[in-house]
């Protein structure tokens, strides 16, 4: 059966564990960029779940509800330790946050990336697994919360990057 997975999905599966083995090193960032791509993870896992359960409201409440969650936890328990600011910027340019290197992002890819695979393969193989209310719910849920906590990390470090003050040279 596994046999029929498209050749994509692995490659993909590869760009997203080197993306993540990037991520455990400490490495610079812009806010606005780590904003961006916390704000395009919720947007892809938004169409993601319209496109497998379509405009239902009790998946869509889900999802919002995971997201809500992941955000309210994001600024104690999701976000980055040990951020601070690169030194040297010359007046005027972005502010950039020096942030130390974790293994969560890697871990929050793997999980949308898991849930995803077992989505396509259900939809491949005609298993009925979504279409049991509970079940939809959970992905929406766990969905939700998994593209919140990119979110809610790049917030945290969009407010650490607000809260110390830059000085000019």
């Amino acid at each position: 059966m596994l046999s029929q997975v498209p050749l994509w999905v692995p490659a993909v599966l590869l760009l997203l564990v080197g993306l993540g083995v990037r991520q455990s090193r400490p490495r610079l960032m812009a806010p606005a960029t780590a904003l961006g791509i916390g704000a395009l993870m919720v947007a892809l896992s938004l169409v993601g779940l319209w496109s497998t359960f379509g405009a239902d409201p009790a998946t869509l409440l889900c999802w919002a509800l995971g997201l809500g969650l992941a955000l309210a936890a994001g600024g104690r328990w999701l976000a980055p330790r040990g951020m601070t600011l690169a030194a040297g910027a010359p007046a005027g340019v972005r502010v950039r946050v020096r942030v130390p290197g974790s293994w969560l992002p890697l871990a929050l890819m793997l999980g949308i990336f898991a849930l995803k695979f077992v989505l396509g393969y259900e939809a491949a193989t005609g298993h009925p697994v979504t279409a049991h209310s509970l079940a939809g719910a959970a992905v929406a849920g766990l969905l939700g919360g998994f593209s919140g906590s990119f979110l809610a990390r790049a917030l945290a470090v969009r407010r650490f990057a607000r809260r110390v003050p830059v000085t000019a040279p």
